[in-house]
């Protein structure tokens, strides 16, 4: 991914945001290191290896464009299933919060 092209920040300003949140997901804690590397792009026309996927994601609001921080895959596909709807987040911890519900005993036959 072009850091530049995407979202305007240098590759300097996307490691200084890894350092800011000590190398982890802003949001899970899963630090880089435990996320599984994975080739991307295209093929090179050189013949070398293509480089690795950066392991944490940019984040931005896309009503904006800003950028929010580093995320995990999980974390960021969650935000995105969400529409990034902060109501929507909170209904689902409420959700989450919420007693389980009771299922009546089946009848035995």
């Amino acid at each position: 991914m072009n850091l530049w092209t995407k979202y305007r920040i240098t590759e300097a300003f996307y490691d200084e945001l890894r350092s800011r949140q000590g190398y982890c997901c802003a949001i899970c804690g899963i630090h880089e290191d435990e996320i599984p590397a994975t080739l991307a792009g295209r093929p090179r026309k050189d013949g070398k290896p293509s480089a690795q996927a950066f392991r944490l994601v940019v984040d931005h609001c896309h009503g904006t464009s800003a950028i929010r921080g580093l995320l995990c895959n999980g974390c960021n596909s969650a935000l995105g299933h969400f529409r990034d709807s902060v109501e929507a987040l909170r209904r689902a911890m409420d959700y989450l919060e919420s007693e389980p519900l009771t299922v009546p005993p089946r009848a035995v036959v």
